[in-house]
């Protein structure tokens, strides 16, 4: 870009941005405290209020001014402070010397430290233990309920216990839990331990019908993983009749090859069906079962399969030569201008607030039209797409038009070139696993758009001589991700399906799943829920940008 029209785009940039900001960027220059107050005053609802608070606070501490920075921090909202900033609210609360009990019940997992001198009354110290569970703190959470009464606090402890892999522990929990989610659970514990008569034993005393058709299928389940499928078939037929019987029924069915009892599960399962995506995945494998019996009447099957949507609405239409992405997923925007919401978020974008930028934008959604989400998209793909979901739905025409970006071409292309994976490939774990976030940081800690964790990066980037300085860089991640999915692709041979697997849950895990080479059966008895769905999404996420980048 020309520099005049550099100068030209950023001075108009710089016109829209709010006073806020304006007042915000003065602040942080100057650290006059009379800023500051003055966008509280003028601006209470300003989307980056509390972590002004807390620079304020700090700054009015080290003036001596104690007591304003007290009040200042106890006004503080913990949850909506940028993530850079919440140790420093800690730190600084203690510093204070403000009671700790105030700020645990405020934020647990924040001051969570504070536990073993906190004297709590049950209801907080059970309240406190509900969204420490949440955020996967349990021994925090064991620490909390264990002197509580015990019918009250049974199952949350024992979940603890069973997610620190402590089943004895969990197991003698469950055992005297009258919660009758406790019983569904413990007799699928101990299915999992070989005992089957402890097994059955609790299962007959679960009168819920709901948690227990949910036990047998996660035991019906188990057995399909460990390709035991009469075993399966034992457990599922005595659930509740149901899409998820009668699907996972018509798997194991399939998988003994007897096609004519899977067709006939998967049809029956067409009664149950929620959704698209569910019909496509009950007619795609009708499918399968069909074509093992009679090749002629199965395509109106995968015919079918091609009307819905999702992974097996994706294959099926790639099978019949039609297209996978639709017209709307094909718009190319011509137009440079940005409409009047949208060029506001860009100003504050451009003056270096990307996050609060995020905020302003869906603070703002209801007067954000579809030329402001489609203009975005330019700006922060992750953005307009969540902005499109939120105002106009999923599937909807502006969705369609932002979903599929192709950002960082340049970096992508010649990370193909070096590792020989298609940028169809590369987009397509991409956005499963960031939704294209530069900033984006898993529950496990992994970071950037390829969501690559400390660990594995360091052994790719030592493996191929690539310098770390920011594992969130754009093009460092995806470098790294890239290699690392070429590593896996060699791994298994070629094979796209384990490799993508093997991304998400660790090639370990992978080995000592089912040995079949078909490949859908394969996909469908992944184990881990989380896995099996991220695998289908990144094929579906391949075909889409296949046939957005022919």
């Amino acid at each position: 870009m020309p520099l005049l029209l550099l100068l030209l785009t950023f001075l108009y940039a710089w016109s829209q941005l709010p006073k806020e900001y304006e007042l915000l960027i003065q602040f942080k220059q100057t650290s006059d405290p009379s800023i500051a107050y003055r966008i509280l005053k003028d601006y209470p609802d300003a989307v980056f209020k509390d972590d002004l608070m807390l620079l304020l606070a700090k700054l009015e501490k080290s003036k001596g001014r104690e007591e304003e920075a007290k009040r200042l921090i106890k006004d503080i909202n913990p949850k909506n402070l940028s993530p850079q900033y919440k140790e420093e609210y800690v730190s600084l609360w203690k510093d204070l010397g403000l009671d700790p009990k105030e700020g645990f019940l405020k934020h647990p997992a924040l001051f969570r430290e504070f536990i073993p001198q906190l004297r709590l009354s049950p209801e907080e110290a059970l309240s406190a233990s509900e969204e420490l569970f949440r955020k996967r703190y349990y021994k925090e959470v064991i620490s909390l309920l264990e002197p509580l009464e015990f019918g009250k606090t049974c199952y949350m402890l024992g979940r603890s216990y069973l997610s620190l892999k402590e089943r004895e522990k969990a197991i003698g929990i469950f055992e005297r839990c009258e919660d009758e989610r406790a019983k569904a659970d413990l007799a699928v514990l101990y299915f999992e331990l070989g005992q089957k008569d402890q097994s059955e034993r609790i299962l007959s005393t679960i009168q819920d019908k709901k948690l227990l058709s949910d036990a047998l299928f996660r035991m019906g389940r188990q057995c399909l993983t460990r390709e035991n499928y009469g075993c399966a078939i034992d457990y599922l037929s005595r659930m509740e009749p149901s899409y998820r019987r009668e699907f996972n029924l018509g798997l194991s069915y399939y998988a003994l090859g007897n096609y004519s009892k899977a067709l006939e599960s998967f049809l029956r399962s067409l009664e149950y069906t929620r959704d698209k995506e569910e019909r496509s995945a009950s007619y795609f494998w009708a499918y399968k079962s069909a074509f093992m019996i009679d090749k002629e009447r199965a395509n109106e099957y995968l015919i079918k399969a091609s009307n819905g949507n999702g992974f097996y609405y994706a294959v099926s239409s790639a099978m019949l030569g039609l297209p996978v992405a639709s017209k709307a997923m094909r718009v190319v925007m011509e137009d440079e201008s940005f409409p009047k919401t949208a060029s506001i978020i860009r100003a504050i974008w451009l003056a270096g607030f990307p996050e609060y930028a995020r905020l302003e934008a869906f603070k703002r959604i209801r007067e954000m039209t579809s030329s402001d989400i489609l203009a975005l998209s330019k700006l922060d793909t992750y953005l307009a797409i969540r902005l499109a979901t939120r105002k106009y739905g999923y599937g909807s025409l502006v969705y369609s038009a932002v979903a599929f970006p192709k950002p960082y071409r340049d970096i992508v292309e010649r990370a193909s070139n070096t590792y020989g994976i298609s940028p169809a490939l590369i987009y397509a774990v991409m956005r499963q696993e960031s939704l294209f976030d530069t900033y984006a940081i898993s529950v496990a800690g992994a970071k950037g758009l390829m969501q690559l964790l400390d660990d594995t990066a360091q052994y790719v980037a030592r493996r191929e001589g690539i310098r770390i300085k920011n594992l969130f860089h754009p093009e460092t991640n995806i470098l790294l991700g890239v290699a690392y999915l070429r590593y896996l692709l060699d791994m298994w041979n070629g094979d796209l399906v384990r490799a993508l697997a093997s991304y998400n849950a660790g090639p370990t895990r992978v080995k000592d799943w089912n040995s079949t080479e078909d490949v859908y059966l394969f996909i469908e008895t992944v184990p881990i829920a989380e896995t099996r769905n991220y695998v289908k999404r990144v094929l579906y996420n391949y075909y889409v940008y296949s046939d957005l980048l022919k």
